[in-house]
């Protein structure tokens, strides 16, 4: 797989601290707290990977673009590119912003594959036509993203290095 998706919240970082700054949309509120979220482990390894093996990145976030790039910044985590709250008229679970992914990325849904925490990540990649897995290691929402029918649920964030590696879904 030469191409990835991935959501931001809660499924590269545990950004759980900036949930009422975000809900309120306090968002120098939300950037003066950066510091006090966490990458989840085994994060580094996969990043390395994608990064040695020339693998590019579409982060797709339900925030504002400005709130994703100075977490993709502090973090240090490799984005090609960012579909944000602003970049697409519809939301996930709408399959406009991934489909803006794949525009940015330059790829066909069978070349890509997305990553989220959440229900509107899975079905929203669903209907662009995308292979979907389920994050589950800090999901507020196990059941729905059950429900949502991905393609595979991971546990730990290691099991996407199995994934890249092996195409194991």
């Amino acid at each position: 797989m030469k191409n990835v998706i991935f959501d931001l919240d809660q499924t590269l970082v545990d950004t759980s601290i900036l949930e009422t700054y975000r809900n309120t949309r306090n968002w120098k509120g939300a950037y003066n707290n950066i510091p006090h979220c966490r990458l989840y482990n085994e994060l580094l390894d996969v990043f390395q990977y994608i990064r040695n093996n020339s693998i590019k990145v579409c982060i797709v976030s339900s925030s504002p673009k400005s709130y994703v790039e100075r977490i993709v910044s502090y973090f240090n985590i490799p984005a090609d590119n960012i579909v944000g709250y602003h970049d697409t008229y519809h939301r996930k679970p709408n399959p406009e912003p991934m489909l803006k992914a794949m525009t940015l990325l330059n790829c066909t849904p069978n070349s890509v594959i997305s990553f989220g925490d959440r229900a509107i990540d899975i079905i929203s990649a669903h209907n662009a036509g995308i292979m979907a897995v389920g994050c589950a290691w800090d999901t507020k929402e196990m059941i729905l993203l059950k429900n949502s029918t991905p393609d595979k649920i991971i546990y730990t964030p290691i099991e996407i290095l199995d994934i890249l590696t092996n195409n194991n879904i």
